[in-house]
């Protein structure tokens, strides 16, 4: 098995989402951080799709006793996504990004943070972030949008809440690497939300703290008051977390900046300036984390990712959120699998991967 980790490394790269190799090997090297040689064995022979234990084991040939073994340890070390109630338990692999490195902050120490550091500096960042469609979307903050459209469920935060049964909280971990390698910001760390249709299913998971939806709605809160951009994955459908996410930590609002504008999907939204009223304060600019404003005699907005935080702010609402142009609105995918698709499409791929769906 002494090639196992370079076949993970390839295997993940074949998800669309990628995980491109390095010349130094820095990705073998968080590999092996991550998965022992069993392990990464096994992960190779999962799918995108969720499986039964049974079923798992029905397919691969091998023993039941040992993929029931396997599977919660595997989940509980975040490589996995595991849904169980009971007896019943379903679970899938998932990306590297993003999937597999956020699952990893009960995990996660300084060697593996500066490794992933490391990784997101090279032509990785190039990879991930400069191809359609971006991974994560905006979702505008819970505010009055001026004009008489109705925000999506996608694009509702409350109706992403609301559609749940079951919801947890983690450490961000965007934030917690940047802590381990001294360069930490003053946002709270534990603002990642996840959620499922299950009821009861995050009370025995170790990578997450269960809490009630009340709780979700505070933090949810608590991030908009701070500042913080809610995102979630860019789809319409299927989504099971929304990341309060800041400039300073995040990967994909770091890289949108830096890097290329398709690194995070904008709303259907944009921040639009009355400069009859703006007092040219300079409040909204904190409160950007896109970038996206400068204040000259008035505010100006290019690039906006339609968050909302500026328009909570100010203090004379001279900023409002409204409906971008039908032909601004970007094509959003109706799930994971046309996501999947056409990022596929976009990185040149063959329908290989389909098979793991």
């Amino acid at each position: 098995m002494a090639d196992v980790y370079n076949e993970l490394r390839s295997f993940l790269d074949s998800i669309p989402n990628g995980f491109p190799a390095t010349e130094n090997g820095t990705e073998i090297k968080i590999l092996k951080k991550i998965f022992n040689e069993e392990e990464a064995a096994l992960f190779m022979k999962l799918k995108l799709a969720f499986e039964t234990p049974e079923q798992i084991a029905s397919r691969t040939g091998l023993e039941l006793e040992y993929v029931k073994k396997m599977l919660p340890v595997m989940k509980n070390k975040g490589q996995l996504l595991g849904i169980s109630k009971g007896e019943f338990s379903l679970y899938r692999i998932f990306p590297f990004v993003f999937g597999i490195y956020e699952f990893q902050g009960p995990l996660l120490d300084k060697e593996l943070a500066e490794l992933s550091e490391e990784y997101m500096n090279t032509t990785m960042a190039e990879e991930f972030f400069s191809k359609d469609p971006p991974m994560m979307k905006s979702i505008p903050i819970g505010i009055e949008v001026k004009d008489d459209s109705t925000i999506e469920p996608y694009e509702s935060v409350a109706a992403l809440i609301e559609g749940s049964k079951a919801w947890s909280v983690r450490d961000c971990i965007c934030k917690k690497e940047k802590a381990l390698i001294g360069k930490a910001c003053d946002r709270p760390m534990e603002v990642c939300l996840s959620f499922a249709p299950v009821p009861g299913v995050f009370d025995n998971d170790n990578t997450c703290r269960a809490i009630t939806k009340d709780e979700a709605y505070a933090i949810l809160k608590m991030s908009e008051e701070l500042g913080l951009v809610h995102m979630t994955s860019n789809y319409k459908g299927g989504h099971f977390y929304i990341c309060n996410c800041c400039k300073c930590c995040c990967g994909p609002l770091t890289k949108y900046i830096a890097v290329s504008k398709k690194a995070v999907a904008k709303s259907n939204y944009i921040a639009v300036v009355d400069e009859n009223l703006c007092i040219s304060c300079e409040a909204c600019l904190d409160r950007c984390q896109a970038n996206a404003i400068e204040v000259k005699d008035k505010a100006e907005i290019t690039d906006c990712i339609g968050c909302g935080l500026c328009v909570s702010t100010c203090p004379v609402d001279a900023i409002s959120l409204k409906r971008r142009e039908k032909d601004d609105i970007p094509e959003v995918p109706a799930n994971e699998r046309e996501w999947l698709k056409i990022r596929a499409a976009e990185r040149g791929m063959n329908d290989d991967y389909k098979k793991l769906l």
